[in-house]
């Protein structure tokens, strides 16, 4: 939760919304002089204080005594290389444009802008740019100076501090739905799927896998599935593969799991069309039984890490 002006932190504080797991950053001095420790609100959550703008898309944020964050627009990202912690905001037209654009060159083609796969660059205003949740849960919160509630700074209203944690939860569903009315979101159903895989790839970078490739992004693993109408959306893991390894990576937790050659063809067959053993058979090209006994392993296997293939991600969307 960021909070534009300090003297809400009181309102904020008593907030349903906040549990001792949640991270408050607000302006000013919230940390004790000299300690470098963040404060405690009364119901367990720390506070880290933030010099800076967060509606200002270019300006620096510094949180506590040494850390310091860019904000970078995404339109200029293209031409000004990521040189530290960096948040990319998609704010102006000219920005969205530029998402988009390179949304469907990485589509076609499997080519994705350095910026976002830079391992200390996170992109912002998802959900306003067609991300859909894995929860209709609210878990990120900006609240203006004027007590109204975003999910980010020119992100999807959500309310104002006296409404409850519900309220902004119910506002969020409605406010994601008319987000994937959009035009360019409803033209490309796939968006928030090109979302998770540049955080694939970023994680992958990360662990040092160099030349991957996320399977429907400019192909797939199996290239008989090119073309194919994915039938499952809203999965929340993707197939990373390069010339020797592949990986199942869980968008939802960061995990990533590596495969064998043959899983990995499975997978990518699952991650398109469900568990339909006899048209995996025919994409695969083996006999119907053989696709039984792989998917229901398959299946076995990552049911117990919570991945669930055919499963629609977004519960309560």
């Amino acid at each position: 939760m960021v909070i534009e002006d300090a003297s809400l932190l009181p309102d904020v504080g008593r907030h349903e919304f906040l549990t001792p797991a949640t991270t408050v950053f607000v302006p000013g001095a919230a940390q004790a002089r000299g300690s470098g420790q963040p404060l405690a609100v009364s119901n367990g959550g720390q506070v880290f204080s933030y010099v800076g703008e967060f509606r200002d898309p270019d300006a620096d944020i510094q949180v506590g005594e040494d850390f310091y964050v860019q904000q970078q627009s995404y339109a200029v990202s293209e031409f000004v290389p990521v040189g530290g912690p960096t948040i990319l905001r998609a704010c102006s037209d000219m920005d969205v444009a530029a998402f988009y654009r390179d949304a469907d060159t990485a589509r076609s083609a499997g080519k994705f802008p350095a910026a976002l796969l830079h391992p200390q660059s996170l992109l912002g205003d998802m959900p306003s740019l067609g991300f859909l949740p894995g929860s209709a849960e609210v878990s990120h919160i900006y609240v203006a100076g004027s007590g109204e509630v975003f999910t980010s700074p020119s992100g999807i209203p959500l309310g104002t501090l006296g409404d409850s944690d519900r309220g902004w939860s119910r506002s969020w569903v409605s406010g994601i739905t008319e987000v994937g009315l959009r035009p360019e979101v409803a033209d490309r159903p796939w968006i928030s799927h090109y979302m998770l895989a540049a955080d694939a790839l970023r994680h992958a970078a990360v662990r040092g896998l160099q030349d991957m490739r996320v399977s429907g992004f400019g192909g797939h693993l199996v290239p008989a599935l090119d073309g194919t109408e994915v039938r499952v959306p809203g999965q929340s893991s993707l197939l990373l593969f390069n010339s020797s390894v592949a990986h199942l990576h869980d968008g939802a937790t960061s995990k990533t799991y590596r495969l064998g050659s043959d899983a990995a063809k499975f997978v990518d067959v699952m991650l398109a069309i469900g568990s339909d053993a006899a048209e995996a058979a025919r994409i695969l090209g083996c006999p119907e039984s053989v696709a039984e006994e792989s998917i229901r392993q398959i299946e076995n296997s990552f049911n117990a890490k919570g991945i669930r293939f055919g499963s629609v991600q977004a519960a309560g969307l």
